[in-house]
């Protein structure tokens, strides 16, 4: 008798497991339509974003399934053979290792939303609600492994094979993060440029040109003034303020990726139409102004 209540126990558990779980993803769902009828804006971010999203929306569904072949090894009430103590071992711990992953998705997402100033309340609301479900399924974990305790389930070797999960999932995301950063790296490298605007004189007293007035080709070295010159990222930089008499571009830019826009006699701003084809010959820009 005994056993088939903390059998019930669990079932009931489960059962109250699974309904939280579908009711929270359909709230999710709902969340992730309204996000994208509002994500008007932020490109990559945004698409980085959804697919985080759908990422713990898919181990959320895995979670289900599983919880849903626990429930059906357990309503029995009869006593676990080894063969079934070990599928519901591997079940548990396959739901938690997804719980774990959601963990390390929601942490990075969080990050790259931080680090990318990305701001939207939709967006906050959501991973709020992923947070406090993942934190209500820890502790319904906990119940499980107590109620399966109590049918002389082995939860000490359980909870070892968490704690390896763990530290596997640990050195994943730290193998991870490392290759994350030389990616960052190349890609700030590759996408960095360079630009400069000042008179004649100005670019000479900091040896952007030679003495003469010559031109000097185009490169940050130990003779030029690194700090002289402002550094950008092509991807985002499409115009640059002048406000000057005139500009003239001594660097290499081909001629149809960009434009000088005039404002009455003051030439008011560099605008980058092309900027893959503006920086392809020179990531150095410089601009004689007058």
């Amino acid at each position: 008798m005994k056993r088939l209540v903390l059998t019930a126990a669990i079932f009931g558990s489960l059962l109250t497991f699974q309904s939280c779980n579908t009711e929270e993803l359909q709230r999710l769902q709902a969340q992730n339509d309204s996000l994208r009828s509002v994500a008007t804006t932020g490109g990559v971010k945004i698409d980085e974003y959804f697919a985080a999203f759908n990422s713990i929306q898919e181990n959320l569904n895995k979670i289900k399934e599983k919880e849903q072949i626990i429930s059906t090894r357990t309503q029995t009430g009869q006593e676990f053979d080894e063969t079934s103590a070990e599928r519901i071992n591997d079940d548990i711990l396959s739901i938690y290792e997804l719980m774990q992953k959601n963990k390390q998705t929601i942490n990075d997402l969080n990050n790259k939303l931080q680090k990318n100033g990305l701001k939207n309340k939709e967006m906050a609301k959501t991973i709020q609600l992923l947070t406090e479900q993942i934190n209500s399924k820890d502790q319904e974990i906990t119940t499980l492994k107590s109620e399966l305790e109590k049918l002389n389930f082995n939860v000490a070797q359980l909870e070892s094979q968490m704690a390896e999960i763990d530290s596997t999932l640990k050195e994943e995301q730290r193998m991870s993060e490392e290759k994350s950063e030389i990616i960052s790296a190349q890609d700030e490298a590759l996408n960095t440029v360079y630009y400069v605007v000042g008179t004649k004189k100005e670019l000479m007293n900091h040896n952007v040109v030679a003495k003469d007035g010559l031109f000097k080709p185009l490169k940050i070295d130990g003779n030029m003034d690194k700090d002289y010159f402002t550094k950008t990222d092509l991807r985002t930089c499409n115009s640059i303020p002048l406000n000057v008499k005139s500009a003239k571009i001594l660097s290499s830019h081909p001629s149809g990726s960009y434009k000088l826009i005039q404002n009455g006699k003051v030439t008011d701003k560099l605008e980058i139409t092309d900027p893959v084809k503006f920086w392809e010959n020179s990531k150095v820009l410089v601009i004689v102004a007058e």
